[in-house]
Formats: C-alpha cells, sequence, structure tokens
C-alpha cells in the first residue's frame, strides 16, 4: 500500500509511474479511496473474513456498501492521509483517473478497477475535512527517505528500489529517473 508521489501536479504523477504501478497502483488507489468512504461515512460492525476470523467492516448506508471496495489498512500512513482531507482525497483521486486513462493508452483495455470505481469514487466522502492537501507520508524504507521533501523522497525511493523491474512501455521515462540511471546513480541524494 503506497501513493507514488512522483510530481506535485496528479496527472504528471500517474503519467510517470512504471508499466507494473500503472497496472497494481490503480487497484491500491482504488481501495485507499474506498476505505477512505466507509471509514469516515461509515459505521463499524463486526463481521467475518473468507476464513472465518473476525473483522472490522464498515458498512455504508447508500448505494456506495455494493459499489466499492472493502475497507483495507485502515491504519497505514497512506490509508490517514487520504482521508484526513479533501485536498488529499482529490489529488488522489485525479491521479487515480489519470492513472486509468494511462492503463488504457498502454495497454489498450479498461481496467476492471477503473470500470467499477471511476463514477462511485468522484463524490468525496461526506465527513472528510475540507483543506488543503499535504505531502503524502513517506512509506518506504529510511535511507530512501529525504527530510522536509516527499516528492524526492519518492522519486529516489523509484530509483534506488524499483529500477530492477521500472520499464515505461511507450517510452516515457521521467528524466528525472533516466539521467539518474544514466549516471550510474541509484539515489537522488
Amino acid at each position: 500500500m503506497n501513493v507514488f508521489y512522483l510530481h506535485t501536479s496528479p496527472i504528471e504523477a500517474a503519467r510517470m509511474h512504471c508499466d507494473k504501478h500503472c497496472c497494481k497502483m490503480i487497484i491500491e488507489y482504488g481501495q485507499l479511496l474506498s476505505t477512505a468512504h466507509r471509514v469516515l461515512d461509515g459505521t463499524m460492525e463486526w463481521g467475518q473474513t473468507k476464513t472465518g476470523r473476525k473483522a472490522k467492516r464498515w458498512r455504508l448506508p447508500d448505494d456506495r456498501e455494493r459499489e466499492l471496495y472493502l475497507a483495507s489498512h485502515i491504519q497505514h500512513p497512506s490509508g490517514v492521509w487520504v482521508r484526513s482531507s479533501s485536498g488529499n482525497y482529490d489529488w488522489l483521486y485525479n491521479c487515480f483517473v489519470t492513472l486509468c486513462a494511462e492503463f488504457y493508452k498502454r495497454y489498450g483495455k479498461i481496467h476492471e478497477t477503473a470500470r467499477k470505481l471511476t463514477f462511485p469514487l468522484q463524490i468525496r466522502p461526506q465527513n472528510i475535512s475540507m483543506s488543503d492537501m499535504t505531502e503524502p507520508p513517506q512509506c518506504m524504507p529510511d535511507d530512501a527517505k529525504i527530510v522536509g521533501s516527499s516528492l524526492d523522497a519518492y522519486r529516489n525511493y523509484y530509483i534506488k528500489y524499483k529500477h530492477e523491474f521500472a520499464k515505461w512501455k511507450m517510452g516515457n521515462i521521467p528524466s528525472w529517473y533516466s539521467d539518474n540511471l544514466e549516471k550510474g546513480e541509484y539515489a537522488l541524494l
């Protein structure tokens, strides 16, 4: 679970996701956004997992109950971040929608999560705090973190930890990524 904050613009950030993340993060962003709705607007109750374990569930009082994904990673810093302000929710939703379009551009098909969640998630949770965006938390190994800049930290994380599989099908490799790898550097700092 993560939010790849690769650019301050959610549109540019989505376009900078490598191919593997273009597929995978659509699901994760859908989960994070769905969880925001469930935790902020739902009622907590106890349910069971498929294996019979007792688990907290959040039931929504409207159509979102059947449309959205179940809540997951409730206490994860990225989950807490997305539901802490309307600015954070909007940034991630715009990144999600652009990433869905990017998936279609790269693979010629609509991602199932895009088909299911694009419209239900466009309306913010009713009980979200109406406030500006804050930088996402740095959810990565300590040696990739950069104090005071989540943007630089996430770029650093990509270069340092994702270079073994990071590829861009359409060849739109971010310059901050390719420039550092050409120099043989596996970190920004």
